[in-house]
């Protein structure tokens, strides 16, 4: 059984977890949400940021975004968006428009299936690295 010290300082963990998280326009990964947190609870451990975003994610508080060769990010929003990442410096964006449209798609072409979102990330140079690059 959890003392009452260990549940307090989890629920204090969870909150700086979830509040670096909600205040970043960044895509925090699990990394970065520690830097932060570490300026508030100095000897937080990464494996227990890792916890904790998974925690997040599964009680939909945030969004974890899988990049591919790279570490995960984490996202305040958790609506059904896509995302643009710059394949030079790593910048993650959102893209507002909705992916109704593809998810319409994929519904009539599995009928059958039950889709409920879509991840959709397109890749390409940010607007410095393709300046940098001309």
């Amino acid at each position: 059984m959890q003392t009452e010290a260990a549940a307090k300082r989890n629920t204090r963990q969870k909150s700086a977890i979830e509040s670096a998280v909600l205040s970043s326009c960044d895509h925090p990964s699990a990394l970065t949400v520690c830097e932060r947190v570490k300026e508030e609870i100095p000897n937080i451990s990464l494996g227990t940021v890792y916890r904790v975003l998974g925690m997040l994610v599964k009680e939909g508080k945030v969004r974890e975004i899988p990049v591919p060769g790279a570490p995960s990010r984490f996202d305040k929003t958790t609506r059904t968006h896509a995302h643009f990442i710059c394949t030079e410096c790593g910048e993650l964006s959102d893209i507002d428009a909705e992916e109704s449209a593809f998810i319409a798609h994929a519904r009539a072409m599995f009928p059958e299936a039950e889709i409920d979102e879509a991840e959709i990330i397109f890749k390409g140079l940010c607007a410095h690295c393709k300046g940098e690059k001309s």
